[in-house]
């Protein structure tokens, strides 16, 4: 029992530790709807898919859409599993210090995260987060947690 307690304890310690950013620092409209609506659960089974904002779940302030009710069930037993890095803020450009809004067709699963990535029909970051991606996270997280 005590093994539990302590373990428990340091779990919702890490939890607590990555939820201490607001909803001001995230990449959200006014409405703080997350990733534009789309269903984040969705980018770790197949491809972005729309969220429908009738299945929806809302964490710190922020409100995250699903595709469907398994999705969000999937969300709600571990939100911190499926929410993007740095906000979902692009993680290319994170990694250089800045708040660049998203294309959210444009993503990487990495590590068992979702990175969210600017792109237009000129500008990929992916590929350029591709080419050393273990140095761009680094620079990334450090500048997240400042």
């Amino acid at each position: 029992m005590k093994n539990t307690a302590i373990l428990l304890f340091i779990f919702m310690s890490c939890v607590a530790y990555g939820q201490n950013k607001s909803a001001s620092d995230f990449n959200l409209p006014k409405s703080r709807v997350a990733v534009q609506g789309y269903d984040v659960v969705s980018y770790f089974n197949s491809s972005p898919k729309e969220g429908n904002k009738s299945i929806q779940s809302t964490v710190a302030g922020v409100h995250y859409y699903f595709s469907s009710q398994k999705n969000k069930t999937l969300f709600d037993e571990n939100p911190n599993r499926y929410m993007p890095k740095y906000g979902g803020w692009c993680a290319y450009a994170m990694s250089r210090g800045d708040e660049v809004g998203v294309n959210p067709e444009a993503y990487l699963i990495q590590n068992d995260s979702l990175y969210l990535f600017y792109r237009t029909r000129f500008t990929n970051t992916v590929t350029k987060w591709e080419k050393t991606p273990k140095v761009f996270q680094k620079k990334a997280d450090a500048n997240w947690n400042q």
